[in-house]
């Protein structure tokens, strides 16, 4: 009889941990209040500025450039970890997740950067090419979420080609709003 109940009190166990294991939500970062030129819905602007600005390459527009992949990888994390998405189909929020690893890699962002690292550093750059202050410029070039020099993160900013699976993911992503009955 004990040997049953510590063999029924072991497989409870095994079962209890195998509840534990589960897949985390991917690292997501917290939009500051009225970055991306919005005071309203942060998260219908980070799509719509995703959707709108990989349509084409953005060469010699480092500012918008730095924009568009803070979009990207907030929005990559943010449809994947908030229940507000929840309705939004798995395969959309698997690719955004995807483009958002792809564009870090493209433009030398560490894979394992935290998520609000990479979003500050991108905004905070999108404002320093904004303003032209180039000492802002190169000391978040040398943000340790680089994996290359500052010369080659800038090049690779300067000249993000276009690529139509990255435009009809995010395309797909923002119309998606239209569908669930979120207006811009």
């Amino acid at each position: 009889m004990h040997q049953r109940l510590t063999t029924l009190a072991a497989c409870g166990l095994l079962a209890l941990g195998g509840c534990l294991h589960r897949d985390l939500p991917p690292d997501t970062a917290v939009m500051p209040p009225g970055a991306l030129g919005t005071n309203g819905d942060i998260d219908t602007r980070a799509l719509d500025i995703a959707s709108f600005d990989f349509t084409r390459a953005i060469i010699g527009n480092p500012a918008k450039a730095a924009t568009a992949i803070a979009a990207l990888d907030y929005m990559g994390g943010e449809l994947n970890s908030s229940p507000r998405w929840i309705d939004v189909d798995a395969l959309t929020r698997l690719e955004m997740l995807d483009w958002r690893k792809r564009m870090r890699a493209q433009v030398g962002i560490s894979e394992t950067a935290p998520a609000q690292a990479v979003l500050d550093t991108m905004l905070g750059l999108a404002q320093a090419y904004q303003a032209n202050d180039q000492a802002a410029v190169q000391r978040l070039l040398a943000s340790p979420i680089f994996t290359i020099p500052p010369d080659q993160v800038a090049a690779r900013l300067n000249d993000i080609p276009y690529n139509a699976n990255l435009n009809a993911v995010t395309t797909q992503a923002d119309s998606v709003l239209d569908d669930i009955g979120v207006a811009d």
